[in-house]
């Protein structure tokens, strides 16, 4: 099964662990289990989870502080929250915290795998946004210097004309760049390099 289906159960109650595993398995998802926050930080890598089921209550570390930790590491994981002793106060603290959703046991167990498609639906979008990011950001670096200015100009929306200006070199020159930064870019079209110009942190913009 993908890893894409798959969902890490973060839970110190084995009855709670296989019941969830049971159900998930008949809408075709994958599941691991995980007595406690330290054994999931021990097995599955935090950046690559997809969804967590996650519960508050847990031997050592919390599920809160393990909530916390997957935020420090900027993990792309779908993490809802579970507990048999549900309170307003908490629910909003983990929601901000970057939980995707809060659910109290006994589970709705439909409601339960609704919301567990959109969290995996959800991760997913995520991870294939960052993967898209990353390739950007890896073409931005390979162009040279002064590509890596044409680029930021093109990105104003600037024509050939003003950018040899603003770079003093000759219109051949800039056209030379720009061709190479599309190039380089794989760019299909000018709007097609500003919406990339526009996820790269714009610091590494500036002409």
């Amino acid at each position: 099964m993908p890893e894409s289906r798959r969902v890490h159960i973060v839970d110190d109650d084995a009855s709670v662990r296989d019941a969830l595993a049971l159900l998930l398995s008949t809408a075709q998802i994958d599941s691991r289990g995980y007595g406690s926050a330290e054994a999931f930080l021990a097995s599955a890598p935090v950046d690559d989870a997809i969804c967590v089921l996650l519960d508050i209550q847990l031997p050592g570390m919390s599920g809160v502080q393990l909530l916390q930790h997957m935020a420090a590491a900027a993990s792309k994981a779908a993490v809802i929250m579970i507990t048999a002793y549900p309170d307003v106060p908490t629910a909003v603290a983990t929601m901000r915290m970057g939980a995707f959703h809060f659910v109290q046991k006994p589970f709705d167990a439909e409601a339960l795998l609704l919301t567990i498609e959109e969290g995996i639906a959800r991760s997913n979008e995520m991870s294939d946004l960052q993967k898209d990011l990353r390739e950007i950001a890896i073409r931005f670096a390979r162009l040279t210097p002064r590509e890596q200015e044409v680029f930021a100009l093109l990105a104003e929306g600037r024509p050939t004309k003003v950018i040899a200006g603003r770079l003093a070199i000759t219109s051949r020159t800039a056209e030379h760049h720009r061709a190479a930064v599309m190039q380089k870019m794989q760019a299909r079209t000018i709007s097609h390099l500003v919406r990339m110009a526009l996820r790269i942190e714009p610091a590494s913009l500036s002409p």
